[in-house]
This record gives structure tokens, C-alpha cells and sequence, in this order.
């Protein structure tokens, strides 16, 4: 096979996934996400309390996933 042609397939595959990557992109800017209001009260309180609480750094932290699921299994 010619090394251009490689190339050239190669170019087209990127811009494929460029693309879809860019779609992706749109259709998550337009997610919406609802008003605090919807929630029950205590519902929001309570996920207010948890961000006080990890703001504060009384909860572990993690570097990656692998990490949490290694301290998970022990």
C-alpha cells in the first residue's frame, strides 16, 4: 500500500472523529439540568451539607479511579 494513501486514510479517520467528538460537544452544552426548587428540601440540604463536608476535607481524596477501587477491595 502506498504510505500517501495510508496517510490520507489515516486523515479522514481523524476527521471522523473529530467530528463525532464535536457533536458530542453540542449535545452536551445543551443539557439542561433543574431548578433547585424541584428538589425536596431536604434533598438539597443535605447534598449542601456533603459539599460543606468535602470542601472542608473531611473525606478522602483519590488520584484516579484505580486508586479508590484498590482502597474499595482492601
Amino acid at each position: 500500500m502506498d504510505s500517501s494513501y495510508g496517510d490520507l486514510n489515516i486523515k479522514a479517520l481523524f476527521m471522523e472523529i473529530v467530528g463525532k467528538l464535536e457533536r458530542i460537544e453540542e449535545k452536551l452544552d445543551e443539557t439542561t439540568y433543574l431548578q433547585e426548587e424541584f428538589f425536596k428540601s431536604d434533598f438539597v440540604e443535605r447534598v449542601k451539607s456533603a459539599e460543606k463536608d468535602i470542601s472542608d476535607g473531611k473525606y478522602l481524596e483519590f488520584e484516579s479511579m484505580d486508586d479508590f477501587l484498590d482502597s474499595v477491595e482492601t
